[in-house]
């Protein structure tokens, strides 16, 4: 009797694990995954000022970044804020002209923050966050961030990427050969890093 007994309840126990199992399967492979998941449960509520407390703030707006969103801009916006630069705002038009001549616009950043904290340490309006075009008479000077972003993007992809020179380490052995033990480098890859971690 009792063997009958646990054959008789065994069968619905294992039917009903079974769809479970299937359904909760099926769930996440819709969502692509956890990170899918966490993706859907943003895009369906970013309209109602939902909070998630237990994930790193920067970190989690930009990687469910909304999907489909492009999130770079916002990373480098929020990249600029924190460290206060004066570039503020040209996270939108430094991934548009790097994608125009197929650069990573971290890498752009990146550069900025090692060659003069994002803009704060170079002449006074000058608009020359890469320490593009320094020679004897001085700093080159532009009129504005677009026309520097404009001017670096393009000779970066011109005179270095064009040659082969894409990562730091590369392009250090063009732009600054001198540099000791290799710390240009270093610090690009550091902040690239911090760029696309989103952590910082």
């Amino acid at each position: 009797m009792k063997s009958f007994l646990k054959v008789l309840l065994w069968f619905p126990l294992t039917l009903i694990t079974l769809v479970l199992s299937i359904t909760t399967y099926s769930h996440i492979s819709l969502t692509r995954g956890i990170h899918g998941l966490i993706r859907q449960e943003v895009t369906d509520f970013k309209s109602q000022g939902v909070t998630f407390a237990a994930l790193p703030r920067v970190a989690f707006e930009i990687r469910t970044a909304l999907a489909k969103e492009d999130a770079r801009p916002l990373l480098i916006n929020k990249y600029f804020a924190h460290y206060d630069s004066p570039m503020a705002g040209m996270g939108d038009y430094i991934v548009k002209v790097s994608d125009r001549f197929n650069l990573d616009p971290y890498l752009v950043v990146a550069i900025a923050q090692q060659e003069s904290n994002l803009g704060k340490l170079m002449p006074p309006d000058c608009h020359n966050a890469w320490g593009w075009g320094i020679h004897s008479a001085g700093t080159l000077c532009f009129d504005s961030w677009n026309e520097g972003i404009n001017t670096f993007v393009s000779g970066l992809a011109e005179k270095y990427v064009a040659y082969g020179l894409k990562t730091p380490d590369e392009i250090m052995t063009k732009y600054n050969p001198t540099s000791p033990g290799g710390a240009w480098a270093k610090g690009v890859n550091q902040f690239l890093e911090e760029l696309r971690t989103g952590s910082w």
